[in-house]
């Protein structure tokens, strides 16, 4: 009578099934089933469409930019269970060598959809990010801080134009009271004007609120008495801009205000918020309370004025010592 299985006479199949059973007697770990999970050009398309609402439209199309050029061409091919640590370090190195600031946001963004599919029931239980602990670069702080002396000129210019009437210039003014983004000027509106601060309802990342110290609520106070009494409704623009609600209206007396005041020529308008961060760490806040003003999703981002906390840093020792020796003396 022939046997079962043809291949394998039985003496050798009892044989193979008793080492087998061996095998795991002894501890051995079975062989692993083969992965199921989407392979990664199939997942993305997933992951956007249910996570792409919670982007901003500018946001959604960085993501699919980082995503076409740098995620896809590295890791199409691979089943996202299957994405180890040493392929993420591998490309994030190259990257690095090319863009590190490219390179932080694109890993950001690998690191998220991972995480989605680990949530989505994707990877296995025993899984782990393999983005998780790769320590981005180090951000370098681009752009200028105005120095005192500028900063006092910049007023001055300011002020004598403020007084003639120039929107645009109370703008630019508000800007250095409060560190917020040119966009987020333009558009607020006296709605969003509390007693105690504004109530950005939009901004880079999202809703949040701008707390307003006794100078720049003396200021917004006087600007809106100069204006036009139709002109201070809840949805009228704080800054009605001559020419409509545009950035091109700002940049052009941003130029002109440089100029009067003496300024550097490579000063951007986006240097007054990196000045409002600078000047708030180098008089002593903190970085999360810095971080807080200036309206960071991560306080990564308000680290790259770390190194201005140093003077702070040297004069607060100074007080200290200066106190301790005085009670020595005592």
């Amino acid at each position: 009578m022939a046997s079962p299985c043809a291949c394998v006479p039985p003496a050798r199949g009892r044989e193979s099934c008793s080492r087998g059973n061996a095998l795991l007697a002894d501890g051995a770990e079975a062989p692993k089933a083969p992965s199921t999970a989407p392979f990664f050009e199939a997942f993305q398309p997933e992951h956007e469409g249910r996570c792409g609402a919670f982007y901003k439209p500018q946001g959604l199309d960085t993501y699919r930019s980082y995503v076409r050029r740098e995620l896809m061409p590295a890791f199409s091919g691979k089943r996202i269970d299957t994405i180890t640590r040493q392929d993420v370090v591998r490309w994030f190195e190259q990257y690095s060598a090319r863009a590190p600031g490219g390179a932080n946001r694109a890993l950001g963004i690998l690191g998220q959809m991972l995480g989605r599919a680990k949530a989505w029931g994707y990877m296995p239980e025993d899984w782990r990010n393999p983005v998780a602990g790769i320590k981005a670069n180090r951000r370098r702080v681009v752009g200028a801080f105005l120095s005192e002396a500028q900063m006092a000129r910049f007023g001055t210019v300011l002020d004598a134009r403020i007084a003639g009437g120039c929107t645009a210039s109370a703008l630019l003014q508000f800007l250095t009271l409060t560190g917020c983004r040119v966009s987020e000027a333009i558009d607020l509106e006296w709605r969003d004007v509390l007693p105690d601060r504004l109530r950005l309802r939009d901004s880079k990342t999202g809703a949040r609120d701008v707390a307003l110290g006794i100078v720049t609520r003396r200021f917004l106070k006087d600007h809106k008495t100069a204006l036009d009494r139709r002109a201070r409704g809840p949805r009228n623009p704080v800054f009605p801009l001559v020419g409509g609600q545009r950035y091109e209206v700002v940049r052009s007396v941003w130029l002109l205000v440089r100029r009067e005041a003496e300024l550097p020529d490579t000063l951007r308008i986006h240097d007054l918020r990196h000045s409002f961060a600078s000047h708030a760490i180098m008089s002593g806040e903190t970085l999360f309370c810095t971080s807080r003003l200036l309206g960071h999703s991560r306080i990564q981002m308000t680290g790259r004025y770390a190194h201005l906390a140093d003077t702070a840093l040297l004069a607060a020792a100074e007080r200290i010592g200066t106190i301790l020796r005085k009670g020595q003396r005592a």
